[in-house]
């Protein structure tokens, strides 16, 4: 399977789209229990990497499964699939402005509260949405960007 990465070491702010391979409950860390509705629900998690190697390091590493989880994000890896990335460079913290355009998006829910943002007072960084947004629908929400698959 071709993972949608990107090759541009710049900062920015992305959103991964993640697919659920099946149904139950996970263990999320110290923050608390996810439920996976597989087949009935994808997340968006928005996040932003500024530091070096920006985005395309940030990017490898989601699409890793980690063998010592760290990140929120981590622990949901093993049980989806990453299908896409929304990319937007630059040195501008987006991710919070992002997370609350997603959850306000119909039918938007935050799974699990605090999950990636336990350093922000943003709901939560994942977003449960019953289908995947049309690029159109990101570049609408999010603004400049592009979709990567």
């Amino acid at each position: 399977m071709r993972h949608p990465t990107p090759t541009d070491s710049r900062p920015g702010t992305y959103a991964v789209l993640l697919v659920p391979r099946q149904q139950g409950r996970i263990q999320i860390g110290r923050l608390g229990t996810l439920t996976l509705n597989g087949g009935e629900e994808v997340f968006l998690y928005v996040g932003s990497a500024l530091g070096p190697g920006g985005v395309a390091a940030r990017c490898r590493h989601h699409h890793r499964i980690a063998s010592r989880p760290h990140w929120h994000l981590d622990f949901l890896r093993p049980w989806c699939d990453l299908t896409g990335v929304w990319v937007a460079y630059g040195h501008e913290r987006l991710e919070h402005r992002w997370a609350q355009a997603l959850g306000a998006l119909p039918g938007a829910r935050w799974p699990l509260l605090r999950f990636g943002a336990s350093d922000c007072r943003c709901p939560a960084h994942l977003i449960a949405l019953p289908e995947p947004p049309s690029q159109d629908h990101l570049q609408q929400t999010l603004g400049a960007g592009e979709w990567l698959e």
